[in-house]
């Protein structure tokens, strides 16, 4: 059986991870495409390898280029690819230039996403694909699907991931005694009406005494940030460990803040997107949605407080008892189409 994934952005590298290596593993041919934007190029090289990864398609952060290169020619090239290499199903998050090029060469396509807002985009994806999946938060169609946690979970779950507590120490940091930090960049999509810099904004009203290291995802924005601040440059080694022994996870975009909430850790959502797939970890008490410099209260007030491990424990537990294995759904659904 052939499968094509396509990958476009470093969130959807992690879901599918677990995934293409199972079914490697029982000799499925497996290609990754991924789109050549920012730093995903070199990190899917080093996340995958012995794989066979092909690049469509690029996006350079202007409209015109997401537009134009990312969506249009990704179709075309999607299309080339398809006819030459006969895959059986292929597999996305949200990829309408796949799911376009999967239509019209009348082969499956199943794509697994958590972002009902982009009403229009969810639309067209459901025209064009066989089946779209989403956690509990959307009414099921004969097109739409549930699986009962977030994406994430798939390379969160205790299942799949143990933290290596070495990690923080070669970073020259003390377990639960650092902030990590994620500004994204406005230049995507999704952040395009998102005040560019958000933590940085309120950066030097944090306290000061705490050590905070930064995934910055626009490195010409540093001068933003206070100078006792670590920038990261990625990719990072296990960055999830990292994330995991912290003591805080302030994230202006929805994954990181997610990821940090589903590792136990108290996190804080500061972008100004309302989204359904946080609202049900909020609802869990595990995410805050605190726009901009609101959520500087909470930031301070936590910081006073000792880091709890055993709580820590105790909500991944719960979420491991509660929540589907993620990996697993993806598999039994795809392996339907197996002939």
């Amino acid at each position: 059986m052939k499968i094509l994934f396509d990958i476009k952005h470093p969130a959807q590298l992690n879901l599918f991870k677990g995934l293409t290596n199972e079914l490697r593993e029982e000799n499925w041919d497996v290609t990754i495409c991924y789109l050549e934007r920012g730093k995903l190029p070199n990190i899917i090289k080093r996340e995958y390898p012995n794989f066979q990864l092909v690049p469509v398609g690029s996006s350079h952060g202007t409209r015109w280029s997401i537009l134009w290169n990312g969506n249009i020619k990704r179709t075309l090239a999607f299309l080339d690819l398809i006819k030459k290499e006969n895959f059986n199903i292929c597999v996305a998050a949200s990829s309408i230039p796949l799911a376009l090029a999967c239509k019209i060469a009348g082969i499956p396509i199943i794509q697994f996403y958590d972002d009902p807002e982009r009403k229009q985009v969810n639309q067209i994806n459901a025209r064009l694909s066989t089946q779209l999946f989403f956690p509990p938060i959307v009414k099921k169609n004969h097109k739409v699907s549930v699986f009962n946690c977030l994406k994430e979970w798939s390379y969160l779950s205790p299942k799949r991931f143990q933290p290596n507590e070495a990690i923080p120490a070669k970073h020259g940091l003390i377990p639960y005694d650092y902030i990590f930090v994620r500004e994204v960049s406005n230049k995507s999509f999704n952040y395009y009406n998102q005040q560019d810099g958000i933590i940085g904004s309120f950066a030097g009203r944090i306290q000061s005494n705490t050590k905070v290291i930064l995934s910055l995802e626009d490195k010409s924005l540093a001068g933003r940030y206070p100078k006792h601040w670590t920038i990261l440059q990625e990719p990072v080694d296990d960055i999830h460990s990292l994330i995991y022994y912290s003591r805080m996870v302030l994230s202006s975009g929805d994954s990181m803040a997610r990821e940090g909430g589903m590792l136990g850790v108290p996190s804080v959502y500061c972008g100004i997107r309302h989204m359904k797939a946080n609202d049900l970890l909020v609802q869990l008490g595990m995410l805050e949605h605190l726009p901009t410099d609101s959520a500087l209260p909470f930031i301070n007030k936590t910081l006073q407080i000792k880091f709890n491990v055993e709580n820590q424990t105790r909500v991944r537990n719960k979420l491991l008892d509660q929540w589907d294995d993620m990996t697993a759904f993806m598999k039994e659904q795809i392996t339907r189409y197996k002939m």
